[in-house]
Formats: structure tokens, sequence, C-alpha cells
């Protein structure tokens, strides 16, 4: 269902709010459409780091590919943005995947798009959920994976000091995050704290770039983020493994990584060799992980990557 009566056009593309339904949930969405396209086209659906909005790296994709000719859909996920849902700000690893599935199949529904080409890109954090739902939803016909910030079981067990440091913290955060399913009550954690060592991002490349959100009121175009984070998330992420996404991946994929961005390139390369399709591994230099997220000459370098190999 449309929110907007009348598209906007701008350029070469038009733009439309969109309501996705998610498992009966109706989340915001932007749908970016190529202007003049005579035949249904390729599309993608397209999530951003962890607590984003649409309004934050999404887009920067999504028009940048509506003008090469590709239909794109951003949203807010269930409990973030416009889309909201209690207790806000509760980032899940199964509803991330759900949510992305639920705008593939959105995509699909359109008379516009060709549902045989609808793809998934995810970027930073979002990479994870865009490779679970390749791995798992046979509608998203290819992948895109930029700068993945991956959730690997190995690393958690190796941050914790070992198996066993790992499992004690998974058993000292259970009671919380059942209480959580019991009840929907959860504590907070502030993205961004005066001081950065009580701050979820607690080092100097994402507390620097987020800082810049956390005043957003008077810039109404930003959306509707939030600077804060449901505990009971930690739970549920640091016991995702997106290796199992990887090795269970049969279609064409693309992993953009450069060699100063979140997960360090060797691991990144021992992701791809485990994927069952066509895959491809493109470095682009020593960016920094935020510049994927909103510097427009990185970005574009990013896109013309996507679009090229979309192509072929």
């Amino acid at each position: 269902m449309s929110r907007s009566s009348s598209p906007s056009a701008v350029g070469s593309y038009s733009t439309q709010d969109v309501e996705i339904d998610s498992d009966g949930a109706s989340m915001a969405g932007l749908l970016c459409s190529p202007a003049g396209a005579a035949d249904a086209t390729p599309a993608f659906a397209i999530i951003g780091p962890i607590g984003f909005v649409k309004e934050q790296s999404p887009i920067q994709y999504a028009t940048r590919l509506a003008r090469l000719g590709y239909t794109t859909l951003v949203f807010d996920p269930r409990h973030f943005g416009e889309t909201g849902g209690a207790p806000l700000q509760y980032d899940s690893p199964a509803l991330k995947t759900a949510d992305l599935r639920a705008a593939v199949a959105f995509l699909a529904q359109s008379a516009t798009v060709d549902p045989t080409r609808i793809g998934a890109i995810g970027v930073c954090m979002g990479a994870n959920w865009a490779a679970a739902a390749a791995a798992e939803d046979p509608a998203v016909s290819r992948v895109a994976l930029v700068v993945g910030a991956y959730l690997l079981r190995t690393k958690m067990v190796a941050g914790y000091g070992g198996q066993q440091g790992f499992d004690d913290w998974v058993a000292s955060t259970a009671p919380a995050h059942e209480h959580f399913l019991a009840t929907g009550e959860t504590d907070y954690r502030p993205m961004i704290a005066e001081r950065m060592e009580d701050s979820f991002f607690n080092f100097d490349v994402p507390y620097a770039w987020y800082s810049n959100w956390v005043r957003r009121e008077p810039l109404c175009y930003r959306g509707r983020w939030e600077n804060r984070l449901a505990t009971v998330s930690e739970h549920e992420l640091w016991q995702h493994d997106a290796g199992q996404s990887f090795r269970a991946i049969d279609v064409p994929t693309l992993v953009i990584n450069s060699t100063d961005s979140a997960t360090d390139l060797p691991t990144v390369e021992h992701l791809v060799e485990q994927i069952q399709g066509d895959s491809r591994l493109v470095v682009t230099g020593d960016q920094i992980q935020t510049q994927f997220y909103d510097d427009p000459l990185t970005i574009d370098l990013a896109v013309d990557l996507i679009a090229s190999w979309a192509r072929s």
C-alpha cells in the first residue's frame, strides 16, 4: 500500500513512500524507480548498519542505483525509525533478515520490477542479514555485501578469551533476554554517550560518525534515528554466525571490502571462499568503514561496482 498519492520526481528517478508488510507489521519504505524504463527493471532491496534508518547509508545507494536503471527499496525495519514498534531500537538478526526478505517480496509484487532479477545489498552489519536472506530466500537472485561488519562465532569466542568465557557471557545475559521475551521490557544503552568508553560505539571511527547524528531534531530530512540500543539486542547479535550463511549462499555474490574496513581482509577472503555460487571479491583501497556510509566518491565507486557486476 502506498502512503503517497503522487510520487515525486527527482531527475532521472522518482520516489514514493510505501508500506511493506513484514509478518503482519507495516514497515515504512521509500521506493526509488528509474524514469522512463520501457521494461520491467532489475531491483535491489537495501539494508544498512546496526540501528540504521533508511535516511542513513541505504538512501545513498538507492538513489544512485535508480539513476542507473535499477528499482531500489529502502526501509525502516521493525522497531526502528518511522516503522517503530515496541520495544524501540531492538536489533534482532531474525527480524532484520525477515524484514529484508519482506522488502524483496514487496519488489517481486511490483509490475515495474523483473521478479527474476531482485537482489539484496547489505552495508556494514547489514551484510550479515543480506547474506542470510540470500542463503534462505530463493527470491534473492544475487547479493552484494559492502564492507560487512561480519558477526562470526570464532571472533566472538576469541574476544571473550575462549569458549568458556563466551559461554559464561551468554549465560549471564540470558535472564534479561528471557525477561524481555516474557514482558517486552528492556534496558537501553546509548549509541553515543558523552564519554566514548560509555557508548555502544566505543571506538574512534563509529563514535565520530554517529556523533553527528545525535542531534537530529532540526534536521527533519535525516529520519528518526535514535541514540540508543535495546540491551537485549546484544544477546542475540553476538551469537549470530555469518559463516553459516556464507556456506549456504549459492547465488552470484559481490563482496566489496577495503583494507581498513570493519572485517579484516584475510577473514573476508576466507568467507568468500566458502560461497557455493559465483563470487567476486573487490578490494577498493584503504578507505575507512564510514566512507562507505556517506562519502560521495567512495559510494560512487561501490555503486559502479555493483551496477557493472549486476549487468554482467
